[in-house]
């Protein structure tokens, strides 16, 4: 499931963030989570930090509800207040989240050894690339 968190930081932005995390882990709209599969790769950009806003932004604090180490979901990239940036060499925005799929996650150009994609300086992401595999 590919999310694209709605950006910005006043209180409908945040609100309608949370609505969005709630789409993926309890109900699409259609009476069942969006990842609800025998297999959930949640990716994407949430548009907020769950590792370093979750106090201020409660769209960050309910994706740590979902993620936190007694639930079923879990991220593959990093999160935390020393995880990499992957936006604006600021924010760790872009995450990868999984219930079954084991595996580990860098930064194109910010995880040392790890080149990035291109020299240009207009994007603002960096991408996160992941190894992952199918459980046995």
């Amino acid at each position: 499931m590919s999310v694209h968190g709605t950006s910005g930081l006043a209180p409908a932005d945040v609100d309608c963030r949370v609505a969005q995390v709630e789409q993926v882990f309890v109900d699409l709209g259609d009476g069942a989570p969006g990842a609800s599969g025998a297999h959930n790769l949640v990716l994407g950009d949430l548009n907020t930090d769950p590792g370093r806003a979750a106090t201020a932004d409660a769209s960050a604090a309910r994706w740590n509800d979902f993620t936190s180490p007694d639930s079923r979901f879990a991220f593959v990239s990093a999160v935390g207040p020393d995880a990499p940036p992957s936006y604006a060499d600021l924010l760790n925005i872009d995450h990868v989240i999984t219930d079954s799929l084991p595996g580990t996650c860098w930064i194109a150009g910010v995880t040392p050894g790890r080149a990035p994609v291109t020299d240009r300086v207009f994007f603002d992401h960096k991408p996160v690339v992941c190894d992952l595999a199918l459980p046995d």
